[in-house]
């Protein structure tokens, strides 16, 4: 209960929400409060952790500060029914409504995460029970890629369910590696500065400690990080004051 006695007032009216949402849906439902003021350990309330392994006190995910920091959902009212994948591998299916003050500013997430495995057990059974193999039959042409792909899911967000600052931190800079393919103190100067821009518009600098993080991969200091942050801020002001 640490968390909540730290949230902003404002949410509290919301704890019988989530609690009464937890106990109606059942408990293959996570249901989380994050406060956004506090991005280092923003769930403030969860019920149902299981589903993500989390529990009050974790952070923000790394989705969640690109929704925050992203113009495309300024204006909206959440995001709902995105397919996910919790810390096990395993597909969730999830909805994040953004909770606003009287100015219109996010001030919460109110986030629903619904573990899929009893559903997607429950597919497999009836799809192999109307299921015709027709083996090697030379009558019948193979089937499509489409359908042999059986693809009822769209491809799942790459969300990252840390139960830690540091997680967070470091499955971000992990994933920018695996894309580049190399280490980052081996990128040029100009790769770096893309690495900081992309970092930057997810929302990644707004965690204490990334910008430490990230100097000590590309083996530069956290002071040129913070250069290249000021410089590509000065050319997004500079980009939309001429759109």
């Amino acid at each position: 209960m640490a968390y909540l006695s730290q949230m902003n007032p404002k949410l509290r009216m919301l704890i019988p929400v989530v609690k009464g949402l937890a106990k109606t849906l059942g408990k293959d439902y996570e249901v989380n409060l994050h406060d956004v003021s506090m991005l280092e350990h923003s769930l403030v309330l969860c019920e149902n952790g299981y589903v993500t392994g989390r529990s009050e006190g974790s952070p923000m995910t790394d989705f969640g500060l690109f929704m925050l920091q992203s113009e495309k959902y300024r204006d909206k009212e959440g995001i709902f029914n995105y397919l996910a994948k919790n810390n096990r591998g395993e597909l969730i299916r999830c909805t994040c409504i953004f909770i606003r003050d009287e100015e219109g500013e996010i001030i919460a997430f109110l986030c629903i995460n619904y573990d899929l495995k009893k559903a997607m057990a429950a597919r497999e059974l009836l799809e192999s029970l109307v299921r015709i193999d027709i083996g090697d039959a030379e009558q019948y042409q193979e089937r499509s890629d489409a359908a042999a792909s059986g693809g009822v899911f769209p491809e799942p967000v790459n969300e990252s369910f840390a139960q830690n600052l540091e997680e967070v931190i470091v499955d971000s800079v992990e994933a920018v590696k695996k894309r580049i393919g190399k280490p980052l103190n081996y990128l040029t100067k100009t790769e770096k500065e893309q690495i900081i821009g992309e970092l930057s518009a997810k929302g990644f600098f707004r965690l204490k400690g990334s910008v430490e993080a990230l100097a000590a991969e590309m083996g530069i200091t956290k002071f040129t990080v913070y250069a290249y942050i000021r410089e590509i801020q000065k050319q997004n002001v500079r980009h939309n004051g001429t759109e």
